[in-house]
Order: structure tokens, then sequence, then C-alpha cells
């Protein structure tokens, strides 16, 4: 009768044992996925020595090409291309802002002095060339454009036509994307010479030098 008790006393243990062991194990696995997660955000990075050379090289590359259309020019290249070409250089700038290499750093900086040059120069130039490509056919409408401000950066337009709000609106909405890219601050409607004749967009775009 005692050894009978003695089994059935281990026949009971045994569930509790194993229930024990597999809460250990999930205990163990769970530290061990929890070490590999910690190990793998935290530990140094491999270096990609050929992804740095690249950007390296994409660097000078620009800052090259940036030092030639200061020099020169580049009032014979298409609006848009213009534009994209400036938008090409803040994307490789943003790209190289996530590099801790120290060499790409110190070209990063330098690109980001030339561009600003560069930009500076330019956008005016790109607010009135965008002007100029656009009062043949706001003419045929009776729409003057026009330019304001010290640095181009008032976009102007005067008809009759503007004068239901609802007009105004639209036209916001075809010409937004463009005159946000041409980094504009103002839209002005005008269609009247009376006091309550005009009306203002302020727009919220980069100045000039921002990257």
């Amino acid at each position: 009768m005692e050894i009978h008790h003695h089994q059935q006393t281990e026949l009971h243990a045994a569930p509790r044992v194993r229930a024990a062991l597999g809460r250990y194990i999930v205990y163990f696995l769970l530290a061990a996925v929890a070490t590999g997660i910690a190990i793998y955000f935290y530990a140094p990075k491999p270096v990609n020595k050929a992804a740095n050379e690249n950007i390296l090289l994409f660097l000078q590359n620009a800052v090259s090409d940036i030092d030639l259309k200061l020099k020169n020019g580049d009032s014979s290249t298409d609006l848009a291309t213009r534009l994209s070409w400036h938008k090409s250089n803040a994307a490789l700038y943003n790209e190289a802002r996530a590099s801790s290499d120290e060499k790409i750093a110190a070209q990063r900086e330098t690109l980001k002095k030339k561009m600003v040059q560069v930009q500076q120069r330019d956008f005016p130039e790109l607010r009135s060339a965008y002007v100029e490509s656009k009062k043949e056919a706001l003419n045929e409408q009776q729409v003057h454009i026009g330019l304001a401000g010290k640095h181009q950066e008032i976009l102007t337009f005067e008809g009759r036509i503007f004068k239901p709000e609802r007009v105004q609106e639209d036209f916001m909405k075809n010409i937004y994307g463009i005159v946000n890219d041409l980094r504009f601050k103002k839209v002005v409607y005008k269609w009247s010479d009376a006091p309550d004749g005009y009306h203002n967009y302020e727009i919220r775009s980069k100045a000039d030098a921002a990257i």
C-alpha cells in the first residue's frame, strides 16, 4: 500500500513538473528573442564601403555640377528640368545625412553651401521664367500675370474673371503645386481698382535657401 501511494504521488506531480518545465522553456525562448533584438538594433552595423564610396562620388559630382552652373549659368535649360535638378540635389543631400562617415559628412556640408548659393540665384529666375511662359496664354483670356517683391516671390493675376471667389479657388487648385515648388510666398488676384478688389493667398513654401 505504501508503494502504491508513492506511485500516485509521482503521477500527480508529473504534470506539474512538465508545466513548470514548459514555462521555463518559454521564458528562455523569450529572453533569447529579446537578446537577439537588442543585438540587432544596438550592435554596431558593418560599414558598407561600396555604398559609402558611391554616395561620396555622387556628392562630389553634384558639387562640381553646381560649380559649373554657378560659373556659366543655366538659362538655356527649360523650367521643368531646372526644377527637377534642384529636387535631385536635395534628395542626394537628405540621403547623405543618414551616413555617419566623416568624409561623407564633410562633402555633404560642402554640397549644402553650394546648394544654398545656386538656389538663391536660381529660384527668382525660375519664378520669372514661369511668368514669361504663361503670359501669352493668359493674355488670350484677358488675364495679366506679373511678379512683385524683392526676390520675385509674389505672383499676381489681374482680370475681371477673378471677382467670384470660386474662380480664385479653382485657379489656386490648378497652380498650387508649381507655385509651391517655385517657392512663391504669395499669390494675389485682382479684379478691380476698388479697395476690396483683390485677394491675397499666402503660400507656405520653403525659403530659397532652404534645402
